[in-house]
This record gives C-alpha cells, sequence and structure tokens, in this order.
C-alpha cells in the first residue's frame, strides 16, 4: 500500500482509542487538515488518560523517553493557548526527596547517570535549601531531585480539551462502538464495529490497555498487561504546597490541588478486569502510599481520606511505550504507557499524526518500537 508523503489522505484515518494520546493525534491532524474518525468503545477519557494522578513531569523518566518527553514540555508550556483553555498546566517544580542515606545515594547515582547522558534538567537541592521551599516537610529530609518547570494538570481538562479542539477542527468521534475487527482489503483496511464498517487506508491503535487486542487484529502480536494503579484524594486543608512530591526509592506522588484537597498516588495497583471495565480497590495498598504521604508531610497524618479510585492502564514489559508503524502497511500503534504517559500526550499525538503523513518525527521514536518485542501470531501460539 503506498504511504502518505505528507499529505492529507482522502479517506478518514480511523484512530481507536480516546484517551489523550487517541485526542491529541485526532488534534494534530485535524489541524493539518487531515479527516479523521475516532472510534471509543466507552467515552472520552474514561480510562487512565481521565483519571490519572496528572503530573506533568521530566523528572524521574527513563533516559529513553527524556528526549520525548522534553519535546512535550514544550506543548505544555503552551497548553492554553493550544487548546484554548484557562489554567491548563499548572507550573511548579516537581521534586522527589530523599528520606534516608539509601534515597540520597539513588539521587546521587541518578544525576551522575544523567550527566553521562547528556542530561542537565535534574538537579540536587540540601535540606535546607528543600525546607525553604516547602517549609511542612519533615526536618528529617536530607535533600531532593527537583526540576524546575514540571506540575500538573487535570486530566479530564485536558483530555477533553484536545477532544473538544480536535473536534472544533472536523475531527468525528463516534462512542460507544467497539471495534470487533480489521481486515485487509485490497490495498486498504475495513474496520469493522458494531456500528458499521469503515474502509481506510490508515489504522491508528491508541487503545490503551485494549491495545495488544487491536494490534492482534492486524498480525500484531504486543505483550501488554492491564493494571489498575490507585489514588486517593483527601478533605480540604488550609494551602501548604506549591508543587508536586514524590520520594526516591519509593512509591509517592502528592500534590495539593486548588481548592485545597491533596491528590496522593504511588503507583499501588488495585485489579483491573479489563474485560468486564472494572477495577477493585486494595486497601492495603492505599494505606502504604497514605502512610508514605504522612510521613513526608507529618502534619497530614490525620488526614482524611474522601474518595479513592483507580483507573485501567496497560503496561508493557519494559515499562515503556509502543509508539510506531506496525508490521503491516497503514498500521500505527500509540499504546502501553505504563502508568506514566500523560505528560506525554502532545508529544506522542504529534508524533502519530507525522507518521500517518509519513514526515520525518521530532524524536527518535526506535527505543519504542513495536518490533522490539513483536512475534508472529504463529509464535505466539506455539508453532
Amino acid at each position: 500500500m503506498a504511504r502518505l508523503t505528507g499529505t492529507a489522505a482522502t479517506r478518514p484515518v480511523v484512530i481507536i482509542g480516546a484517551g489523550i494520546q487517541g485526542c491529541a493525534t485526532a488534534f494534530f491532524l485535524s489541524q493539518r487538515g487531515q479527516p479523521v474518525i475516532v472510534l471509543e468503545k466507552d467515552h472520552v477519557g474514561r480510562h487512565a488518560s481521565g483519571v490519572n494522578a496528572g503530573g506533568v513531569r521530566r523528572l524521574g523518566r527513563d533516559i529513553a523517553e527524556i528526549p520525548l518527553s522534553v519535546a512535550s514540555m514544550d506543548w505544555w508550556n503552551q497548553i492554553d493557548q493550544l487548546l484554548d483553555i484557562d489554567e491548563g498546566f499548572h507550573r511548579q517544580f516537581y521534586v522527589k526527596v530523599a528520606l534516608d542515606d539509601a534515597g540520597a545515594d539513588l539521587a546521587s547515582r541518578r544525576i551522575q547517570q544523567l550527566h553521562r547522558a547528556g542530561f542537565q534538567h535534574e538537579t540536587w537541592v540540601d535540606r535546607d535549601q528543600l525546607l525553604c521551599r516547602i517549609p511542612h516537610l519533615t526536618k528529617s529530609v536530607l535533600g531532593g531531585v527537583l526540576v524546575e518547570g514540571d506540575g500538573w494538570a487535570l486530566p479530564w481538562k485536558i483530555t477533553r480539551a484536545f477532544y473538544d479542539k480536535a473536534a472544533a477542527l472536523g475531527a468525528e468521534f463516534r462512542s460507544p462502538v467497539t471495534v470487533t475487527s480489521i481486515d485487509k482489503s485490497g490495498e486498504h483496511w475495513q474496520v469493522k464495529t458494531d456500528a458499521g464498517m469503515i474502509e481506510t487506508d490508515i489504522v491508528v491503535n491508541c487503545a490503551g490497555a485494549w491495545g495488544a487486542q487491536i494490534a492482534k487484529m492486524t498480525g500484531d502480536i504486543l505483550p501488554i498487561e492491564a493494571h489498575a494503579p490507585m489514588l486517593v484524594i483527601t478533605d480540604r486543608q488550609p494551602m501548604f504546597l506549591q508543587s508536586v512530591v514524590g520520594v526516591m526509592g519509593g512509591t509517592l506522588s502528592f500534590k495539593q490541588l486548588d481548592n485545597g484537597s491533596m491528590v496522593i498516588g504511588g503507583g499501588k495497583r488495585g485489579v483491573a478486569d479489563a474485560a468486564r471495565n472494572l477495577t477493585q480497590i486494595i486497601p492495603a495498598g492505599l494505606s502504604s502510599f497514605v502512610m508514605t504521604a504522612g510521613r513526608v508531610f507529618p502534619h497530614l497524618r490525620d488526614v482524611a481520606i474522601l474518595r479513592a479510585w483507580a483507573g485501567i492502564e496497560g503496561y508493557t514489559k519494559d515499562n515503556l511505550p509502543i509508539i510506531g508503524n506496525g508490521s503491516q502497511a497503514g498500521i500505527i500503534h500509540g499504546f502501553g504507557f505504563s502508568a506514566h504517559g500523560f505528560q506525554l500526550g502532545p508529544a506522542v499525538g504529534e508524533a502519530l499524526a507525522d507518521l500517518v503523513m509519513a514526515r520525518q518525527t521530532r524524536v527518535n521514536l526506535t527505543p519504542f518500537s513495536p518490533h522490539r518485542f513483536a512475534v508472529s501470531p504463529d509464535q505466539a501460539a506455539g508453532h
């Protein structure tokens, strides 16, 4: 099949999944005049993209992911103008604190590793500097690794804004619509759904935790597991924090919203039932990261938890996303963000749009190639 050569296709591109990656891809393609149909089995931002912790961070990224994250931050720094919204990105700073010698040693090795790779954005701040900037931190803190200009956003707001802007530019969103098969027909693809069939030249798979199922329909066997990272929100407290806080060597994501409530996460997972769109909270996991938050901020040890939730997210074996062309022409994958894809959304949307239109991507996508662990259907079946 002929690839696009930087111009719009006559048939609409079909994007499967209306999370932030799918909506951002629809936005960039629509901005370039490309007809787009987005298929979503539930509703916009229903799963990971609408219910994650909302961290907008370069801090702590796998080195392979840093260039993509840096490119995405260019978009975040103009997100209000890009999407015609107000206060889309709360630009502050993001810090991972060292609570003990092991954490401080981990921080030192991390910064050395980044410097060897040519990155300077993460810096060490000592105890006194940190307590000056965050007075309510535990006095036993030893310091931390900090990135200026990182911050947070409301996930549902940003995902919805990409959807609204894409729709205003002409993208067509269809939901709830379930894809039942994807078959080659001559030089085109037939995407069959429970609401009819669409013929297209290019399919972009942004189906999140269900991405492997969609990939299999196109002949790509890509390993992915569904998990349910948990979060809680607290009652309102007097404002005391203008940053996002994590822990070196631990599991914590902690921020205070404008209304005084705090969102606390930490990588602990509930139970994900992707087949039934359900998650189950595990109280022991919640208590683990809530206790860590109390250790970091002693004045919050008795804070009231108002609500807990978990979204369904797709995880890869190496915790790096799958972004790139599939094994057959006209198939492009963008899923498996392993609970750290929200900040990457704008750059991923731009990159997927570039792949659709056969343009050079701004960032080298080789580390995220679907082919890095793809196997044939025969191998998967043990033949």
